[in-house]
């Protein structure tokens, strides 16, 4: 009886708890997440291009373990907007995290350039660069990645615009006659950077989001909040 009650009791216990997806299926949630149609499974270019990154995303995953205060803040922002939660995860890729980092031009978490910044709200002036700035820069990301969705029609395309620039991205997509993620990854001009851009946050967001999930709620797991339309 004793040894049938501990049964019992470690079925019930193992109803309640996660369980781990494979990384294929973490990938493919991450891709659905973001609107695409296409999966890693019939997505061969996509598979190159992860193998790519995969070995970075070991120091960006104990980025965000040292800085998960200051990312959940930025991750309830993205919820309330409506925005996948994959987006939160672009300042990783980015600029790893360091709100005080300057580029090429580019400064701050999101390193947005200086055009872009004032375009969606923020002062870019000497003392005063609210690039640098986590809230201010953030409200201004979510503006201009809404922006990139209404332009362009769905999340990862509007993904691929913020890394590339709106101008490249609509002469890809007119050059291919396409917008599917797999045929513009074969393209060769399509940037390097965009690349590694959006590998390193698709593979964050599977590793973060999705890899595990509670047994109970996973008719929910292929999107983490709500997806309205901006």
């Amino acid at each position: 009886m004793f040894r049938i009650r501990l049964f019992l009791l470690f079925m019930l216990m193992h109803s309640f708890t996660a369980y781990a997806l494979s990384e294929v299926e973490t990938i493919n949630l991450s891709l659905k997440s973001i609107g695409s149609e296409e999966t890693l499974n019939n997505t061969q270019v996509l598979d190159k291009t992860l193998d790519n990154y995969r070995g970075t995303i070991k120091p960006l995953y104990h980025r965000y373990t040292q800085t998960t205060t200051e990312f959940e803040k930025i991750k309830s922002k993205f919820e309330a907007e409506g925005i996948p939660v994959f987006f939160s995860l672009i300042p990783y890729a980015e600029s790893k995290f360091n709100p005080t980092i300057r580029g090429y031009g580019t400064a701050g978490l999101w390193q947005f350039g200086k055009q872009s910044a004032k375009n969606f709200g923020l002062n870019v002036k000497k003392g005063n660069d609210e690039r640098l700035d986590p809230d201010r820069s953030t409200d201004a990301a979510i503006r201009y990645i809404k922006y990139l969705k209404r332009e362009f029609g769905s999340w990862y395309l509007a993904d691929f615009a913020y890394a590339m620039g709106e101008g490249t991205l609509k002469r890809l997509i007119q050059k291919n006659g396409s917008k599917k993620l797999s045929v513009l990854l074969k393209d060769p001009h399509f940037p390097s950077g965009t690349k590694a851009h959006f590998a390193k946050t698709l593979l964050l967001d599977a590793k973060i989001h999705y890899t595990n999930i509670d047994e109970e709620n996973n008719e929910d797991i292929s999107v983490r909040g709500e997806q309205v339309e901006p």
